[in-house]
């Protein structure tokens, strides 16, 4: 976690997705060299050398930007690249009881709608009975243990409720990572990542990959109880200030 500006260079350097904007001709690596990517940002080779190994950690704003271009990073990627060249942790934030009321009414105005609320960790702090009922087995868990991640990729019933799971599961992967880079060396994260690695192979794989992408919205299918599969969209509402987020689920147009 020391080096994570230099970690996440490399992993996106190194994305197989890149090999198609390197020079044509035989190639023994995946993705793109660091001469390429230099090349590409208008920088030193050895200036961007010193970056990935953590030797140069105050890159400026402009040759973030010409790194996130030679990349290709999107929106959420670019952000985090620049979050990352000064963390500033913040302080710990237990949800108070104002709050937990407070996203409590909210999750119940909206029922029959599905609704969850989620701390950066992705734990449930907030949700109606609909909400809970779509990943199974969170009901039945103690509070603190209800955390969607864990749920999508260590419940085998999740491959089975949501047909596009490995889109769901590899986006919360990503969130996981955008919603922490503040503070990526934080001792609950790392104890959830170790947790998941050490239990899953494909988290183990997309968390070192580096990708990042906050949830918004977006349409996907769920199987229900009785075998039948409905369309279904979600929207994400962030609430920065508390450093939560209410997932609401909706039928698609």
């Amino acid at each position: 976690m020391a080096n994570a500006l230099g970690d996440f260079l490399r992993a996106r350097r190194t994305d197989e997705r890149l090999s198609g904007s390197a020079p044509a001709g035989r190639r023994r690596i995946t993705g793109l060299r660091r001469e390429e990517v230099a090349a590409a940002a208008g920088i030193s080779v050895d200036y961007y050398v010193r970056l990935e190994q953590g030797r140069e950690t105050h890159p400026s704003d402009a040759v973030l930007q010409a790194l996130s271009d030679a990349l290709h990073l999107d929106r959420d990627a670019a952000d985090h690249l620049r979050r990352l060249r000064e963390p500033h942790p913040l302080p710990a934030r237990i949800p108070d009881d104002a709050l937990l009321a407070r996203m409590a009414l909210l999750v119940e105005t909206v029922r029959p709608s599905p609704a969850y609320v989620l701390d950066r960790l992705s734990t449930v702090i907030a949700a109606n009975p609909e909400g809970l009922d779509l990943h199974e087995g969170l009901a039945a868990l103690p509070p603190a243990q209800r955390n969607t991640v864990r749920s999508l990729l260590l419940d085998p019933r999740s491959r089975e409720r949501f047909v596009e799971w490995e889109d769901l599961a590899r986006g919360a992967v990503a969130h996981l990572r955008a919603a922490n880079a503040h503070d990526l060396a934080d001792p609950e994260l790392v104890a959830l990542v170790d947790e998941l690695s050490a239990q899953s192979d494909l988290f183990a794989t997309w968390w070192g990959e580096h990708v990042v992408q906050r949830r918004r919205a977006a349409v996907t299918h769920i199987r229900t109880a009785a075998g039948t599969v409905e369309k279904r969209s979600y929207e994400v509402l962030h609430l920065p200030e508390d450093g939560v987020r209410m997932t609401l689920w909706l039928p698609a147009g």
